[in-house]
């Protein structure tokens, strides 16, 4: 059935080929990389984030921008639909500079400062069925807002 899970679903996927280069099914691969979902969590639990890029992207992103992007892929594509995010949230998701990573938590970080969360913000007025606002939204939100108090 086609909803807006599984076009999260598809999203993840796009994604996965855009970094990998790869078909999400190619049987001229060895056999533990037919599958690319499979393929890319065996990569990506084996902290080979690197390996999974294509050779023939011609600017290569910041290793952190690159297991951003794996990591938000593997959530579109989680077997359990009702735990992929929406898609507000998989843009939210892409677009904060402090998505909080799994080697982030186990750093020694400052016992002071706050955890990162990722903050979901009800729309009233945005076009997106997710509910979600991205974060350009909300700072053009908060900008045009700023200026309308500042008026006299």
């Amino acid at each position: 059935m086609l909803n807006e899970r599984s076009d999260v679903y598809s999203f993840g996927i796009l994604i996965m080929e855009i970094i990998t280069g790869r078909n999400p099914v190619d049987y001229n691969r060895p056999p533990g990389e037919v599958n690319l979902v499979e393929w890319l969590k065996t990569m990506v639990s084996n902290r080979n984030a690197e390996g999974v890029l294509d050779p023939k992207i011609p600017e290569k992103p910041s290793s952190k921008a690159l297991k951003r992007a794996l990591l938000v892929a593997l959530r579109c594509v989680d077997p359990d639909a009702l735990k992929r995010p929406k898609m507000g949230h998989v843009i939210h998701m892409l677009e904060v500079d402090d998505f909080p990573f799994r080697d982030d938590r186990r750093a020694g970080r400052d016992p002071g400062r706050p955890k990162d969360k990722l903050v979901e913000k009800q729309v009233v007025e945005s076009g997106d069925s997710s509910g979600y606002e991205s974060g350009r939204q909300a700072n053009r939100a908060s900008c045009r807002k700023q200026e309308r108090q500042e008026k006299p």
